[in-house]
């Protein structure tokens, strides 16, 4: 018997923010290899990467350890800005989606 996933995991919410963001016109690339990291999407313009965003599936038991998470995430990002020098934004949840998609018109405009 398969189970009914309880919660939406990072890659369903990964899956979906690319296909609207190809949607709405933006190149974003999923899992871009760059300095010993692997960015969850990159949007491009004219091949120059102009935003990144990271996913995470945030639930109920995020709630629960968002001192840690908070601290995890900030050390990522932190090192990301260093790295590369262009905007992140942090898609947690679906309704995340629309605000990431609007980020990313945003940076490309």
């Amino acid at each position: 018997m398969i189970e009914y996933p309880k919660r939406t995991k990072e890659a369903e919410i990964q899956a979906k923010l690319w296909f609207q963001l190809l949607g709405a016109g933006l190149d974003a690339r999923l899992q871009v290899k760059a300095d010993h990291s692997q960015l969850d999407i990159v949007v491009f313009k004219n091949k120059q990467a102009k935003a990144i965003i990271e996913c995470k599936s945030w639930s109920q038991s995020y709630l629960r350890n968002r001192k840690y998470q908070a601290y995890k995430n900030s050390k990522q990002l932190t090192k990301y800005q260093k790295l590369f020098n262009i905007p992140i934004f942090v898609c947690g949840c679906q309704s995340s989606i629309e605000p990431a998609i609007r980020f990313a018109i945003k940076c490309c405009s």
